[in-house]
């Protein structure tokens, strides 16, 4: 199974969780679904569906301020200014690692090309970005869960882990509550959580055997990626 790797940076994003209304607040990185849309965007299929799958490295420490920004909607008549507290993730950059039957091939021509047919951006419209594609993978190799440690570079879905391996120069953190699967027509289904390494340092851990093949552990070249 052929794959890929690319990569988005920006100098802010905004992944909504939707759990928050009045003040909205942010998912510390970006989420499956919106990595792939960001795959939709590119090759420009609208309501993207796809059973590929993706996994995400954070380039970048995670780092997030509060704005007060003027929003505008929602009112009867005409539109008006509505002051909104919303929480920006500052300097973002992640690597999106994407493989599966039906899109990387398409994925890997558009990205060569440096072609996109919509805009892209990190979870919202004044968050522009350009993917650059970094390299890519003949073979993806699904990993086999040996009794035995190993290092992601990637964000971890906490279902995956049957031990971790602290490391005293890591700040681990979870992150909770991400939509799993995009199903069309803005609905979605499921859940997962994350562990993931605040600046972006890799993960130790032993993978669960019986964890759900939804959640497939990966080899990208020498690099064990988390898959979903």
């Amino acid at each position: 199974m052929k794959g890929l790797a690319f990569d988005v940076r920006g100098s802010i994003g905004h992944f909504r969780r939707p759990d928050t209304t009045a003040t909205q607040m942010t998912y510390p990185f970006i989420t499956p679904t919106a990595a792939k849309g960001l795959v939709g965007a590119i090759l420009g299929v609208e309501d993207f569906v796809t059973a590929d799958q993706v996994g995400i490295e954070l380039l970048r420490p995670v780092r997030t301020v509060a704005q007060q920004m003027s929003m505008l909607g929602k009112g009867t008549g005409a539109a008006f200014n509505r002051p909104t507290t919303i929480e920006l993730l500052v300097n973002p950059a992640y690597r999106i690692y994407y493989t599966g039957e039906e899109y990387t091939e398409q994925l890997a021509t558009a990205l060569a090309e440096e072609r996109s047919v919509y805009t892209t951006y990190l979870g919202a419209a004044y968050a522009l970005t350009k993917p650059v594609l970094h390299r890519i993978y003949p073979e993806v190799v699904r990993a086999a869960a040996a009794e035995q440690e190993i290092e992601s570079k990637s964000v971890v879905p906490t279902a995956l882990i049957r031990e971790i391996s602290l490391k005293t120069d890591r700040y681990y953190c979870r992150a909770g509550g991400y939509l799993r699967h995009y199903k069309g027509g803005r609905t979605f289904e499921k859940s997962v959580d994350f562990l993931y390494e605040k600046d972006g340092k890799s993960i130790t851990f032993i993978p669960r055997a019986d964890a759900s093949p939804e959640l497939m552990l990966a080899k990208f070249g020498e690099e064990f990626i988390c898959l979903i």
